[in-house]
């Protein structure tokens, strides 16, 4: 996690940090393990290598054992402090990891990694007042750290400060302008506000994949919008089917006309209505697109069940709609059942698709809250 190079003393370690930037994870891994069984000497540095590809697999115990390792050759390794700090908080060990960061700072205070580990024990401890405050001490160490600003996002969430997120990727962004993850990042805080339309949110998120292809988080999220463009096509499809029933009369009210067929004028005249609104439906969800976000949108199409279900709905209730303005109907009971078969299935589909999503953000709340108490809980007992 430092800036330091290892590679000096030997040309595996060299090698092996090469692969690491290039992100070959278990070529370097492997080359490392091998190096350590060849050469007698033992080095803190190869330790602490073998603990970064373990952090970069995610595998915490590997790591954890990689990062002690590191330490019993060189007590004051930074990145061995680091690391270790970083694998015992994600195995549930918190106030180890506490201890641990802090031990990272002590040796290298005017680095900004070690509090970057030192906030992100202290928030899994629920010590996030603690975890803000070396955030900031890291941003102030070094302001131009995209992964400094990063970790003040996260306390700052934690806190459901959204706003204060918002400027931190706007702080990122002033002076680190291509970085897609905080573009992205932003693009969704200010989607959840309200700030933006489903086509600029589209727009956002394909500039952020433009300047980073491989980001799967940003191409799910790409992905996320377009199958929400689709669905919003069953609006139009409701519309029109409500004011087709409207103007065929299905379901006349007070002194409107009662007479069968409605007139063919007023019908054709919104036939070509319609069409003209489903033009600017697919003008708005698709041509003003960037070329990114269009290719997007098909492929989820082509993929998604969800997305193919939506358009078939959203056909349905069309279908239904100019049946009912182009057929001069003489039975008004065919009429009001054409109606409710066009509606039903897209007005149920729409229900439960909103109230599972809206399920899903309740869990997913209920989860983070139920987090950030064990973690208070469990530093309310260490003060004890």
């Amino acid at each position: 996690m430092s800036n330091t190079p290892y590679g000096g003393g030997h040309p595996n370690v060299a090698r092996a940090e090469a692969l690491l930037s290039v992100g070959r994870i278990d070529e370097a891994c492997d080359l490392l393990t091998a190096h350590t069984k060849e050469v007698s000497h033992k080095d803190a540095d190869v330790y602490a290598l073998l603990a970064c590809c373990f952090y970069r697999k995610q595998a915490w115990p590997a790591c954890l054992v990689m990062a002690e390792s590191t330490l019993k050759l060189n007590p004051s390794h930074t990145d061995g402090h680091i690391y270790r700090s970083e694998a015992l908080w994600r195995l549930g060990r918190a106030d180890e990891a506490v201890t641990a960061a802090r031990e990272a700072v002590r040796i290298s205070p005017h680095h900004q990694t070690p509090y970057q580990s030192l906030s992100a024990a202290l928030r899994a401890a629920g010590d996030l007042d603690g975890a803000l405050a070396a955030a900031n001490e890291s941003v102030r160490v070094s302001p131009e750290s995209v992964n400094s600003h990063f970790a003040r996002y996260s306390v700052l969430m934690d806190m459901g400060d959204q706003a204060g997120a918002q400027q931190v990727m706007r702080d990122v962004l002033s002076f680190a302008p291509e970085d897609a993850d905080a573009r992205a990042i932003l693009a969704g805080l200010r989607d959840e506000a309200r700030e933006l339309r489903l086509p600029e949110l589209a727009k956002e998120y394909a500039a952020a994949l433009g300047s980073d292809p491989t980001s799967a988080y940003i191409t799910a999220k790409l992905e996320d919008v377009a199958l929400r463009l689709v669905r919003r096509t069953r609006w139009v499809a409701l519309i029109c089917l409500v004011y087709a029933a409207v103007v065929s009369r299905a379901f006349p009210t007070g002194d409107d006309p009662t007479s069968l067929p409605a007139p063919l004028g007023p019908r054709m005249w919104f036939f070509f209505l319609m069409c003209v609104g489903w033009g600017l439906c697919v003008w708005r969800t698709y041509f003003k697109l960037p070329k990114g976000a269009q290719l997007t949108l098909l492929s989820v199409i082509r993929r998604a069940f969800a997305a193919k279900l939506a358009v078939a709905h959203s056909l349905w209730g069309t279908l239904c709609a100019v049946l009912l303005v182009t057929v001069p109907w003489t039975d008004r009971g065919y009429e009001q059942a054409l109606v409710w078969i066009g509606a039903v299935p897209v007005v149920l589909a729409m229900w439960w698709g909103n109230a599972r999503r809206r399920n899903e953000r309740e869990e997913a709340e209920k989860a983070k809250e139920k987090r950030l108490k064990s973690a208070r809980e469990r530093e309310s007992e260490a003060a004890r």
